[in-house]
């Protein structure tokens, strides 16, 4: 995959463990397009548990199959190549949450 990402596409992607020995596929948000590369944030069906978890809540219209949060707090530099299928995009609302989220708490 070499075409521009947008802030808010969905893909399910490989996503790495924490560890880096082993990926799921998985959903997850693209926060950032650096040409062959992306900044891409895990989403989950998980419970909200911090302030780097946002809800979706327009999950369903975003073309998820559950409840889910964006995890802001799980990022990864992934070639494009990772990105499997387009599924969707976060709506307006959705994508100002994770923009507030990650301007309020990201800062450097």
């Amino acid at each position: 995959m070499t075409s521009t990402l947008k802030l808010g596409d969905i893909y399910i992607a490989s996503f790495p463990f924490t560890s880096g020995q082993f990926s799921k596929p998985r959903p997850v948000l693209v926060l950032l397009d650096l040409h062959e590369d992306c900044l891409i944030a895990r989403i989950t069906s998980g419970l909200h548990t911090g302030l780097l978890d946002v809800p979706i809540t327009e999950w369903r219209k975003a073309g998820l199959e559950k409840p889910s949060v964006a995890r802001l707090t799980r990022l990864v530099t992934a070639e494009k190549t990772l990105l499997k299928l387009k599924i969707g995009a976060l709506l307006p609302a959705d994508l100002q949450a994770v923009r507030q989220a990650w301007n309020q708490h990201m800062r450097l």
